[in-house]
């Protein structure tokens, strides 16, 4: 058992503000994962330097596995780990490693809503007084909470003039983020960062998006983490060019296979194949060269052997 001494504190929302900060199982315990810059998190008791911390969000749900251990009942089935989400197909708060057991709260459709308790070194949370003198004896005169203070998270920015949005780096202009408009930075590939803005549309002018369906997923992320994305559902909006067949000199087909060579997805320009099940080859048939037609499509490889070109399966398609 460890000592009460230094270990008791009231549960409260915290944000870690250090970019890639490893998650334990236990104060100098197993890593568990890493939690990334802006994460919001529950902390609770403190010890040896480190914050009890509980995570939470979603994870797709075919990277996870029964695991009825140590009170736990899910663990993390993938080899290369699985990101933890803010939502379904969301914001990206944690990566987890192969192994993490972890707690699950819901279901709903291919994702699936846990929880995980493990510790954080306590200086992770900047600008938080995180200590360990909070015990059992001196909490009771603490009848004044200390002022609150202010947290800075270094994913909050504001565009500092107009400025063009691109849907990958060095692709086409997609739309205007105007000067002043507060954004949140997600994710960054060297000069870019990819950014969330808020605001307001008609609801007749969008179309909801099935939550098992991943969007707005580029061919770089899928060339730069292919691991992350094999077997996944994407969609995506894709140009036409050819329906082709696989011979002996492509590795990643089976001779003989059907499969469309077209470029994007909009607004990319580049080559993407996607492999054509039986099925759907009288409808792919029927396609002008140069088409611009929507797919769903399963991720079968990120990256191809030769030209790191990411191959589809496909599963829907409409023009």
């Amino acid at each position: 058992m460890w000592p009460l001494a230094g270990s008791a504190r009231a549960q409260q929302a915290a944000v870690v503000q250090r970019d890639n900060e490893t998650f334990l199982s236990a104060p100098g315990g197993t890593r568990l994962g890493r939690i990334y810059t802006g994460s919001a998190v529950t902390t609770g008791r403190v010890r040896s330097g480190h914050t009890e911390t509980t995570l939470e969000g979603w994870v797709f749900g075919r990277s996870l596995q029964p695991a009825a251990r140590d009170g736990h009942t899910l663990a993390v089935a993938r080899s290369a780990g699985e990101n933890l989400r803010q939502s379904a197909n969301g914001r990206v708060l944690a990566r987890l490693v192969q192994g993490c057991l972890l707690d699950e709260v819901e279901r709903r459709g291919e994702w699936v809503h846990v929880r995980r308790t493990g510790w954080v070194a306590s200086d992770a949370f900047a600008g938080r007084a995180i200590t360990a003198s909070a015990t059992r004896a001196d909490t009771t005169a603490a009848q004044t909470p200390p002022p609150a203070t202010e947290e800075v998270d270094p994913r909050r920015a504001f565009a500092r003039r107009r400025l063009q949005l691109y849907r990958a780096p060095d692709a086409a202009p997609s739309g205007v983020l105007e000067a002043g408009v507060p954004v949140r930075i997600t994710a960054r590939a060297g000069p870019w960062v990819r950014v969330e803005a808020q605001g307001w549309v008609r609801e007749n002018e969008i179309r909801l998006s099935d939550s098992g369906i991943l969007t707005g997923v580029s061919a770089a992320e899928l060339r730069a983490e292919p691991d992350e994305f094999r077997g996944k559902l994407l969609r995506w909006t894709i140009q036409f060019i050819a329906l082709q067949t696989a011979d002996e000199l492509r590795p990643d087909f089976t001779p003989g296979q059907k499969y469309i060579l077209a470029r994007g997805p909009a607004p990319e320009y580049a080559f993407v194949y996607v492999v054509v099940p039986p099925g759907k080859l009288d409808e792919i048939s029927r396609l002008e060269p140069l088409a611009r037609v929507d797919i769903v499509a399963r991720v079968v490889n990120g990256r191809s052997a030769y030209l790191a070109n990411p191959i589809l399966e496909l599963v829907d398609i409409s023009q």
